[in-house]
């Protein structure tokens, strides 16, 4: 389709008639000033004459006018090609759906989907009826954006390729090494990493994490709570920090200490501390680092600042996040052509701080990795050992405790991918071997002795692993945890930054969270067992926050076949052609009206529902059978307000708030199959659960015992884009304890 486009036409024969005469004259100029020799200006004349049918013969009297000719002729050809590229890109990139206005002649609508300002017209001003937004890309790549989570899904489901950008993969691979599953397309490549970091990700090693999420979170709620009390304040605010302020409760009158924070950094402590614990079973203690050095101690200036400034950056925080933000630095567009940047062996500031950030957090992961490694293998050589009386014994608990431990599982799928590629590769050339020297034919499967059976702890060499093997291991899982770090440190701690703002200006849901929370949570010590599905009400707030406000700015992938779609109510269709690029915005899929009943609004309640004195998970197909008849989501939210009571407001919390919360159980069930901000189908998000599990424990333990408001009288959320990361420019958020 992109070729019929581009299918010449008169205009664009011309402009191939013109480059011949560009190349001849260019040829002519050329061997002029090499000898001098004007003859062959004869020659061209000739050429040009039959080229054009012209009836005089051009003449070059002088070097002079040569250039002057050549110099037109390539202005000339020039803006006719450019004027050839604007009509190209005016018109639709998909026949059959309307053109998208404002696209560039080189970069398509690239430098719309750049800008977030831009995204509410781009992706919906030109829409269908059905939300498909024909687009073109870089370089005339066909693309299409959609909006209905039907399209959606489908696309996520079906096609799990995707165009990673050159300078993307380049810069990536530099920090997170070339079998980083973000950076890989597709294939069996992809596959075989996906499966090793999915065998990680069971069930029981993301709730063997529980613990320590819960452990995180009640440090990190147990310093505000000492930072808001004044314990910690006294000996880190000193220095003019001004976080801390009394303020007057305009209702009660009471006053009240609070603490100022830019939550999004303070967030990134916490999530770093957990994904280490869980993923790592190691203790970044970046809190513990982070608010041990005192304030006088700060290189910085907080006179100026009005949220808390008595915490500093612990190192390998600091090189994590360095790490993360030079990828999108490195691929920006704006930096393509500048070496300073795009050479890393280049002496520059840039690139020795780089290299520094590298070698620190290698050597941190390298460190981690290797330990765990030597535990592993001496507990598997001990089993190997002693496999009679292990058994006989009914185990020592050693597998069980394995599989709570995720990178110990990350390391048992490492080494089976590793060592049992091994074998099947020996296997293949034996047999192609066999197949070039055999004389005689074999009534046996040709194939027979390329069959390998399963992996087992014998086929670990604990005593003979050699030095290579050893530290290709190593690699591999360093690059995976490097991997999941990237994509999950940054987005979780934005994701909660985005909850508080949320919650800030709905008080009411901190309310219903602090009720569940005291119910479930009714005390926090080292007996405490947390569990993120019994705190239903806790969930659904991550789950609105994340679909209100989705870190993710926008997702690819490519088709692999022609797909036909449907553009509205009425039967019509437009068939989009195979390896078009989809773009899929998440938060406009989530702010849709086809996909969420009252989209703009931040409701809990469209998740869960009030029953039988608890919160419990909404189920959206049961309450549409519910509904019958009702085919309009007004008839269909009626019908499930009459069976969702409203709950009572619990004695020790506020009832102002009925009124509100009335209006908010009336909201229709979402749909889960419209939610992608974890993404959906082959590429979706490994770590979902546990991203899921730590924020929700998160919000309820900090929800128990205390509260949050914007702590700028007239504050205005303005997102700024981090590479392919929306995050806040900046947040400030008030905690306080709760009085009651």
């Amino acid at each position: 389709m992109k070729d019929n486009l581009l299918t010449p036409t008169s205009t664009s024969s011309s402009n191939g008639r013109m480059i011949i005469a560009i190349s001849l004259t260019l040829f002519a100029f050329l061997i002029e000033l090499y000898n001098g020799n004007t003859r062959i200006l004869n020659l061209n004349n000739t050429i040009l004459h039959k080229t054009f049918n012209t009836t005089t013969l051009l003449s070059f009297p002088s070097l002079t006018t040569i250039t002057i000719l050549l110099t037109l002729t390539v202005l000339l050809t020039l803006l006719l090609h450019i004027h050839r590229l604007q009509q190209t890109v005016s018109k639709s990139s998909i026949p059959g759906l309307p053109a998208t206005p404002h696209a560039q002649f080189l970069f398509g609508h690239y430098g719309s989907l750049v800008h977030p300002s831009s995204h509410q017209t781009l992706f919906r001003s030109s829409a269908t009826p059905s939300g498909i937004t024909s687009l073109w890309g870089p370089g005339l790549k066909v693309c299409a954006s959609i909006l209905k989570a039907e399209h959606v899904r489908l696309v996520l489901r079906h096609t799990p390729s995707r165009d990673n950008s050159s300078f993307v993969v380049r810069h990536g691979r530099k920090t997170l090494g070339k079998d980083s599953l973000v950076l890989i397309e597709g294939g069996k490549e992809w596959r075989r990493t996906r499966n090793v970091v999915q065998k990680a990700f069971t069930i029981g090693a993301i709730e063997g994490g529980r613990e320590a999420v819960g452990e995180c979170a009640v440090a990190m709620v147990g310093w505000l709570m000492k930072m808001v009390s004044g314990e910690e304040q006294q000996r880190h605010c000193a220095n003019g920090c001004n976080g801390h302020k009394c303020v007057q409760d305009t209702e009660t009158g009471k006053n009240r200490n609070v603490v100022c924070l830019d939550v999004e950094y303070f967030f990134k402590l916490f999530s770093l501390d957990v994904f280490g614990r869980v993923t790592m079973d190691y203790d970044f203690e970046c809190l513990k680092k982070a608010t041990s050095i005192d304030n006088n101690d700060n290189d910085h200036d907080s006179s100026n600042k009005k949220t808390c400034t008595c915490f500093t950056s612990p190192p390998e925080a600091a090189a994590f996040e360095y790490l993360e933000r030079d990828v999108g630095v490195r691929a920006s567009p704006k930096n393509l052509l500048n070496p300073f940047i795009q050479c890393y062996w280049l002496p520059t500031k840039h690139n020795r701080e780089y290299h520094a950030n590298l070698k620190l957090v290698n050597t941190l992961m390298e460190g981690v990795i290797g330990l765990k490694l030597d535990e592993f293998l001496s507990r598997v050589r001990q089993r190997q050992l002693e496999p009679k009386q292990e058994q006989e014994r009914g185990g020592d608990g050693d597998d069980e405790e394995e599989e709570h431990n995720m990178i110990i599982m990350m390391l048992r799928s490492v080494m089976e991918q590793y060592y049992h590629q091994q074998p099947k590769d020996q296997q293949k050339q034996q047999h192609h071997h066999h197949q070039l020297n055999s004389s005689t034919s074999s009534s046996s499967c040709p194939f027979a002795s390329s069959s390998t059976t399963s992996f087992q702890e014998s086929d670990i060499p604990t005593t003979t692993m050699t030095k290579s093997d050893r530290t290709q291991i190593i690699n591999n899982v360093s690059h995976i945890l490097h991997t999941l770090l990237v994509a999950g440190y940054e987005t979780t701690a934005i994701s909660l930054s985005y909850t508080m703002y949320c919650l800030s200006k709905h008080p009411r849901c901190q309310d219903r969270a602090c009720e569940e929370a005291r119910r479930v949570l009714p005390t926090l010590d080292d007996n405490t067992k947390f569990d993120e599905d019994a705190l239903p009400y806790c969930k659904a707030v991550i789950m609105e926050a994340l679909r209100v406000h989705t870190p993710v700015i926008f997702t690819t992938r490519v088709s692999s076949k022609d797909l036909t779609l449907d553009t509205d109510d009425n039967g019509g269709t437009a068939t989009i052609p195979k390896d078009t690029r989809f773009i899929i915005h998440p938060t406009m899929v989530h702010l849709d009206e086809r996909n969420f009943d009252r989209a703009e609004e931040f409701l809990p309640e469209r998740w869960v529902r009030w029953e039988n004195g608890g919160w419990v998970d909404r189920d959206f197909e049961k309450e549409r059978k519910l509904a019958g008849a009702a085919s309009d989501r007004a008839t269909a939210a009626a019908a499930a307000a009459s069976t969702t009571p409203t709950p009572p407001p619990p004695s020790s919390l506020s009832d102002k708030y009925t009124k509100e919360n009335s209006h908010a159980d009336t909201i229709s069930a979402a749909n889960p199959q419209s939610f992608f901000a974890f993404s959906d189908g082959a590429r979706n998000c490994i770590g979902r659960r546990l991203a899921i599990m730590e924020m929700t424990i998160f919000v309820a333990v900090l929800f128990r015992d205390m509260c949050v408001d914007l702590a700028e009288e007239g504050y205005e959320l303005v997102k700024e884009r981090r590479f392919v990361i929306l995050a806040p420019n900046t947040l400030p958020i008030a905690f306080w304890k709760r009085d009651d």
